[in-house]
């Protein structure tokens, strides 16, 4: 028998379908993890999902603003989007892309739905993407607030670096500027990480910085070793690489006159 959903009404053509309405305690955190550059934020919650005895309670579903996709979870097909959530923690886990196109929508529709639970602070994490990545011997971490009072706070903690300039891409975008017109605190976690490669470690630096600031329990370890193992392989791939440089030649291409 298929379970049935509360039909949340639509948010700008986004269902939010709930098996049950959670009482969340106080204060009440919001992690959000979609995918970005090194999958920084999707890793971060992924890993929350799997080790932090977090309880799927709603997914979200759009016919126009998300791709076509299912997650498939023991053998049943879910939305690409679900919530879950523990004591005072709600975590937004994304397993596909959001379209360029919907990103304003879902962000809109995203920061209405979790108005209702009274949030002290939606936590926002996701990637930096440098060139020296796998140089570096542990990725710095950097924050981005919608709210000056917030930004202040941060810095008195020395958890992170302010994001002095430059922009941002992408849903976390529009969520900073929709919190900030409701008068919700978003904080925008910052992690130098690879472009196109997923990257554990910075998944890892990620969540010590929010597990230190709102108090929840985490335990990295496996997803450093991860990040040996991702290090390790990326190493043995550019050594091979430059072994194999000398035998390759540059020639110009054939033509026909």
């Amino acid at each position: 028998m298929l379970r049935k959903y509360k039909k949340v009404n639509d948010l700008h053509g986004i269902e939010f379908r709930e098996k049950y309405i959670p009482e969340v305690a106080k204060p009440t955190y919001v992690i959000l993890g979609l995918p970005d550059a090194g999958l920084v934020g999707g890793i971060s919650t992924e890993f929350l999902i799997s080790n932090g005895n977090f309880k799927e309670f709603a997914q979200v579903y759009s016919e126009s603003h998300l791709p076509p996709i299912s997650h498939i979870s023991s053998g049943i097909a879910k939305s690409p989007i679900s919530l879950y959530h523990r004591d005072n923690f709600i975590l937004v886990h994304s397993w596909a892309a959001i379209p360029s196109g919907s990103v304003q929508a879902l962000a809109s529709a995203l920061v209405e739905y979790l108005s209702k639970f009274s949030p002290a602070l939606i936590i926002s994490i996701t990637g930096l993407p440098v060139q020296n990545r796998l140089d570096l011997e542990k990725p710095s971490p950097f924050w981005i607030a919608n709210d000056e009072s917030l930004g202040e706070e941060i810095n008195r903690t020395g958890l992170m670096k302010r994001f002095e300039e430059g922009y941002i891409a992408g849903p976390y975008a529009p969520i900073l500027l929709e919190t900030a017109r409701r008068g919700i605190r978003n904080l925008v976690v910052v992690v130098e990480s690879f472009l196109d490669l997923p990257d554990p470690e910075a998944a890892a630096v990620a969540l010590d910085v929010v597990s230190k600031y709102t108090g929840i329990q985490i335990d990295t370890s496996a997803l450093l070793k991860e990040a040996e193992e991702v290090r390790a392989k990326i190493k043995g791939l550019m050594e091979q690489t430059r072994k194999e440089m000398p035998g390759y030649t540059s020639v110009k291409p054939s033509t026909y006159a």
